[in-house]
């Protein structure tokens, strides 16, 4: 029976080793598990907060292309208003006037209209008014007709002939135009 003993007593032992072994295996396990969870914790806090970081970074950027959108579409705005302005027409001069006095009173107009814009000038004329003191003595136009865009015409209106005895005090020369026929 001793030997049924020393068995059953290395038997008991090395159940006993054995049973050690696996609580220490399973203690070990959950530790390792504890600590999985934990890290996968930790790693979700990390990529929580890396994800609100990118999203207010995106925000930002967000709001500052929409601010740079609406800018650049100002600028735009304003540019292509510029453009119209350099690109319609306008008519400038070099004119020349005298009022002579040779049989008949008249005005003579003399002188180069440009259209310095690129768009075709329509129903070009000089407007043209002359006085003696304060009374109008003359209100007629000189007509040009269509001036095109960077075109220029030539004038040489004699005589603009106004009523009254007496040379003029003063007179006008407006440019007149439309920008459609």
């Amino acid at each position: 029976m001793s030997e049924k003993k020393v068995i059953g007593r290395n038997v008991g032992i090395a159940l006993g080793i054995l049973c050690i072994i696996l609580v220490a295996g399973i203690a070990g396990a959950v530790a390792n598990y504890t600590m999985v969870v934990n890290n996968k914790d930790n790693i979700i806090q990390t990529k929580d907060s890396e994800i609100q970081t990118l999203t207010n970074q995106k925000n930002q950027l967000q709001t500052w292309l929409t601010g740079n959108i609406t800018n650049l579409g100002s600028q735009i705005t304003s540019l292509q208003n510029q453009l119209n302005t350099l690109k319609a027409p306008k008519l400038i001069s070099a004119l020349n006037s005298e009022d002579v006095h040779t049989g008949t009173w008249h005005l003579h107009v003399w002188g180069a209209v440009w259209n310095v814009g690129t768009d075709t000038a329509y129903n070009c004329r000089i407007h043209v008014v002359a006085y003696q003191d304060s009374t109008v003595r003359a209100d007629t136009y000189i007509i040009l007709g269509t001036i095109s865009g960077e075109g220029w015409k030539w004038v040489d209106e004699n005589p603009v002939y106004y009523v009254g005895g007496g040379a003029l005090a003063s007179w006008t020369l407006t440019l007149e135009w439309t920008t459609t026929p």
